[in-house]
């Protein structure tokens, strides 16, 4: 079939393999430009036990179950770190696996008001003895840490271990040191 001179059907094909060849130089560079360095990073990392990548369109969200860890601030920001110089431009998140039971959970649940005060108005010792506080009084063991990027909170109970990262650039100039958070 012919229109003003042009055949529609050898349009129709060069432009379906010329989609065809964009699409697959595109999956090719992103296979070999970060997909793979960051399997081969994630799946030799000593510190993680599991990981699942995913596409989620403008963000890649990278869930990692962590092997347990003595300081979860040192042990996140490592494998951040880790990642980041993998990923270059692109946005991603991690996610973190725990293996916790009913009781981490209601503690966690418990401490929640605490940390998102302490993100508004800033009072974030009062935050970590309260955290403590209620892990004490459970009768398990708790660590929480703090940096200009994140809270991060660590329960162990027996088998059982819970970790967690609290973001702080959501409340960025809502605390009272006011700091610009922009790298997490």
């Amino acid at each position: 079939m012919r229109w003003q001179g042009i055949r529609i059907h050898i349009v129709a094909i060069s432009l379906l393999i010329g989609l065809a060849a964009f699409l697959g130089a595109q999956w090719l560079y992103n296979s070999l430009n970060f997909q793979k360095p960051l399997r081969e990073l994630l799946s030799q990392h000593k510190l993680v036990a599991a990981y699942q990548i995913e596409d989620a369109g403008d963000t890649y969200k990278i869930t990692i179950t962590l092997r347990e860890t003595g300081n979860l601030m040192e042990t996140y920001n490592l494998i951040y770190g880790e990642i980041e110089q993998v990923m270059g431009n692109r946005p991603f998140e991690i996610q973190l696996v725990d293996h916790r039971n009913d009781r981490l959970n209601s503690i966690f649940e418990q401490g929640q008001f605490a940390i998102h005060e302490a993100l508004v108005v800033g009072n974030f010792t009062k935050m970590a003895d309260a955290l403590n506080g209620y892990a004490r009084k459970a009768g398990v063991e708790s660590r929480v840490y703090i940096d200009d990027y994140n809270i991060y909170w660590q329960m162990r109970d027996g088998s059982y271990y819970l970790y967690d990262v609290v973001p702080r650039k959501e409340y960025a100039g809502t605390t009272p040191v006011g700091v610009a958070l922009d790298r997490r």
